[in-house]
């Protein structure tokens, strides 16, 4: 990989650790584990769900969409916080690219560039990933 933006898209947030720990268990957002389904059992952060990078846009009616005929209507999208493996994981921003293609807007997207390496790194707990 490669270090990634601190913002992949115009409008996106980047959040920092607190504040993720402050969307765990906060209704009002929705954690996603972006990286390949492998890697989500592995470890993973607690709280959050996994839409891999390469499913997000057809799977944005999770993400608070619905489908208005070929489109996407996204009026009622929640808040999203997206990682993945870390600063240089291009998965959780590749992935809100796709999003944003897709009709979901910017300004409910939340980056946490930082994802399992800094987690980690830092002696955040994970849990292993469950459906």
């Amino acid at each position: 990989g490669w270090l990634q933006p601190l913002v992949p898209a115009p409008g996106i947030n980047p959040v920092t650790e607190q504040d993720v720990l402050h969307a765990i268990g906060d209704p009002g957002y929705i954690l996603v584990d972006m990286r390949t389904e492998d890697w989500y059992l592995d470890a993973t952060i607690p709280g959050s769900v996994n839409i891999p990078y390469t499913e997000v846009a057809m799977r944005l009616d999770e993400l608070g969409c619905s489908k208005a005929g070929a489109d996407w209507d996204c009026g009622s999208a929640a808040k999203v916080v997206g990682f993945c493996n870390g600063p240089v994981c291009p998965q959780s921003p590749t992935a809100m690219k796709a999003m944003i293609r897709e009709g979901f807007p910017a300004q409910n997207i939340f980056y946490y560039r930082g994802g399992m390496l800094v987690w980690d790194a830092l002696g955040l707990t994970t849990v292993e990933g469950d459906f």
